[in-house]
């Protein structure tokens, strides 16, 4: 199950006002609840989330608290009208280093997590909101140095990197900071297959060209070969992501990674707004028409995916340039 599913409350979107999961929730070989810097033993319970589908406000929450201090609903409630975010089971505010937990925080650790994290159940989901409240958020001020964030960050780059690249070669890389030797032949040889298909498409695109295509047609076939083009840039800069050198930090591959993602997902965009609208206008027929639509299924896979990868990078590189 992917973690989105797990975790969010109501209509899978970062928008709503209830998580499943808890970043102040953890095990320490019992269950334990670490809001404001205390370590409470607690007793966690799933709730389904329609019992709270009425509340408006932290306030609303009152009534509906635990009478045990040491129940955890394992439930977080955002406050979008004071911007802070609450336990369900105590409507208390959650509490991080000092600091208040917002809502903005979540919202982007939601963005990342579900992006990044799969697991069938709320604990990693909680940990992992926790990860990134401390790595990336605003409890994180202070708590790290600026060397400790560059390491993290350079995990996190090379996990959404190396998920993305294994997606795109059609292998599964299970933990992302210890590829295998063979899963990084397979993106290699993923790589040689997208430069041969680029290969394909100038082809494809010189023939037309010399027989006086459409010039929208021209453009559409032109921006496939771009994308296979950025394709093989992209599983190339995951792979350079182990290489030791003077040049290889988090902040680069960050940037160079961000504007590979960007413009991989402005071309799978414009590709399929070209081709709605040739198909359409029956500008294309017989073998081409055939090429491009069995070309848009892939296409199809690939814009969800950088979609994904570049609100991750993003939100990433917005809380890196802001610490």
């Amino acid at each position: 199950m992917d973690l989105g599913e797990s975790i969010l409350g109501l209509n899978g979107q970062t928008q709503e006002k209830l998580v499943r999961g808890c970043p102040c929730y953890r095990e320490f070989g019992e269950s334990v609840c670490l809001n404001d810097d205390d370590v409470m033993p607690v007793s966690a319970i799933s709730v389904d989330t329609s019992f709270f589908e009425h509340v408006r406000s932290h306030l609303d929450l009152e009534e509906m608290k635990s009478d045990s201090e040491g129940m955890c609903y394992l439930l977080i409630f955002l406050d979008r009208t004071d911007g802070y975010c609450y336990c369900v089971s105590q409507n208390r505010p959650l509490m991080i280093d000092g600091k208040h937990v917002t809502v903005s925080d979540i919202d982007g650790a939601l963005q990342f997590v579900t992006n990044t994290e799969k697991s069938s159940d709320g604990l990693l989901c909680s940990e992992c909101l926790y990860k990134y409240l401390r790595t990336l958020g605003e409890a994180s001020e202070g708590y790290l140095t600026d060397s400790e964030r560059e390491t993290i960050i350079g995990q996190y780059i090379k996990e959404v990197g190396y998920r993305m690249a294994s997606e795109l070669s059609g292998t599964t890389v299970e933990n992302p900071l210890h590829v295998t030797e063979n899963q990084k032949n397979r993106i290699r040889e993923r790589i040689q297959e997208v430069s041969k298909s680029r290969s394909r498409w100038a082809s494809v695109l010189l023939r037309l060209k010399r027989s006086g295509t459409d010039g929208d047609v021209i453009d559409l076939i032109d921006n496939y070969r771009s994308l296979h083009r950025l394709e093989a840039v992209f599983l190339h800069q995951v792979l350079q992501l182990d290489e030791d050198t003077e040049h290889n930090n988090p902040s680069t591959n960050l940037r160079f990674m961000q504007g590979t993602s960007r413009k991989l997902l402005s071309l799978t965009q414009a590709i399929r707004r070209q081709t709605e609208t040739l198909v359409n206008e029956h500008k294309v027929e017989g073998e081409l028409k055939t090429l491009l639509l069995r070309s848009a299924e892939k296409r199809r896979e690939m814009e969800p995916r950088f979609s994904n990868l570049t609100s991750v990078l993003s939100e990433i590189g917005a809380h890196t340039t802001s610490q």
